[in-house]
């Protein structure tokens, strides 16, 4: 059955339309892009069946950045729709919006205010078990401030605060995933010179379910974090910025669940030549994290990874926690200035812990599982308008080490490819 875009998302791209048409065309700060991709993957829903699948997305995407003076102006638009060969229950209508400012203000002081919404599929590996290609559509909603004092200078001081909010469509899938997030912190930095700074703070994050009912209340889980903070110009062709944290959980429901322990992120970047360039990323996240410092969800796409906590209403009695390992690493080559080429290889690591099971569904403990992703990439600019790109993945998902154990996602054992070809017509 053909899908219609609901009303909210056609007003959007109505207004949306309607601004870009209002802009003189000499107005430099705004794009436009159009872009078709076509992917084929051998195993779309992600377990032992090995289902393939097409999948068409055709994209409109919308930018603005205009600086005025000491003030800086960003927005953009996404608006995609999504058509499946064989699972057109999969079919959809997505969008993402966002905007920014930013401000100095007086001799010594920055203020940055950010928020963005969004509507897509959520991935089908993260959907229950039992139900991988339910039609699942997972919207998010956020906002932030950043205060910053002491623009120029030895030291400074920022402060942030921020809220985030996430539903799901799936009846059995929100009373367990809906979700929202208030996060804080505040860190000093000194910079010792234009090249390397150091910064010391704090930070919290705390995360209600209000459909997940432990003992009669909702289900919170509160976060506080001391983080160390680097970023260092090593030489003019490598950068280097991380944040260290020691992080505390604390469950309402289960005390059994809390963490305690280092998080944090890292990422390096190394171009030794002028066609050649190294990264490399690490990070270690909570189901908690409020910094969202993950590279990529399970389906290889390289991504921030919003949660992992994701599952089965059947199992809502069970607390949970999770840590997340992932590393990341790409190198890119530019033999001329119209072609490219990138390669990357990918880890995450998941360890997993129930402290406390009410159902009969298994018994608790500890299971990890590894998912790896190698990948490889070509794109070619024809002009500065027209490109054209396609891709490969080779991805694998190991077997939970426990399988005994009861957790929200039980992840299956499977592997599989995925190719892709993109063409984007860009005028800005």
């Amino acid at each position: 059955m053909k899908q219609k875009m609901n009303q909210y998302t056609l007003s959007l791209v109505s207004l949306a339309a309607s601004l870009a048409c209002s802009v003189p065309a000499h107005a430099d700060p705004l794009s436009l892009k159009l872009s078709e991709t076509v992917t084929y993957d051998t195993n779309y829903a992600r377990n032992t069946s090995d289902d393939a699948e097409v999948v068409s997305s055709t994209g409109i995407a919308l930018g603005l950045n205009k600086s005025y003076g000491r003030q800086n102006y960003s927005a953009s638009g996404k608006f995609g729709i999504d058509k499946h060969k064989n699972f057109k229950e999969q079919d959809n209508n997505n969008y993402e919006l966002s905007g920014g400012f930013v401000s100095e203000i007086a001799s010594n002081w920055a203020v940055a205010l950010n928020g963005s919404t969004s509507e897509k599929l959520n991935s089908v590996e993260n959907n229950p078990l039992n139900n991988r290609l339910a039609k699942n559509m997972v919207r998010s909603h956020a906002a932030g401030m950043n205060l910053q004092y002491g623009v120029a200078g030895r030291w400074s001081l920022l402060g942030s605060l921020g809220m985030a909010r996430t539903s799901y469509s799936l009846d059995s899938y929100d009373d367990y995933q809906n979700r929202k997030q208030s996060s804080g912190g505040l860190r000093l930095v000194y910079n010792t010179s234009d090249l390397l700074s150091f910064g010391l703070g704090v930070s919290t994050a705390n995360t209600e379910y209000p459909k997940q009912i432990v003992a009669g209340v909702p289900e919170e889980i509160k976060q506080r974090s001391l983080d160390f903070t680097t970023n260092w110009q090593v030489t003019g062709f490598s950068r280097l910025d991380s944040i260290l944290s020691y992080t505390k959980n604390k469950y309402k429901s289960d005390s059994r669940a809390d963490f305690k322990g280092f998080t944090g992120r890292l990422n390096w970047n190394y171009k030794p030549t002028g066609v050649t360039t190294y990264s490399l990323s690490a990070a270690r996240v909570t189901n908690n994290d409020g910094s969202g410092t993950g590279l990529r969800n399970n389906a290889g796409v390289y991504d921030t990874i919003e949660d992992y906590i994701l599952g089965n209403i059947r199992y809502v009695d069970t607390t949970i926690n999770s840590v997340t390992t992932s590393i990341d690493g790409r190198m890119r080559w530019t033999p001329t200035a119209k072609l490219g080429f990138t390669a990357g290889l990918g880890w995450d690591r998941y360890d997993v812990t129930t402290s406390r099971n009410v159902s009969s569904a298994g018994p608790t403990g500890k299971t990890s599982s590894d998912y790896t992703v190698v990948s490889l990439a070509s794109d070619y600019n024809f002009s500065r308008a027209i490109s054209v790109g396609c891709s490969i993945q080779q991805y694998k998902q190991s077997a939970e080490s426990n399988p005994q154990v009861t957790t929200n996602v039980q992840r299956v054992g499977h592997d599989g490819r995925q190719f892709s070809c993109n063409a984007s017509f860009t005028i800005d």
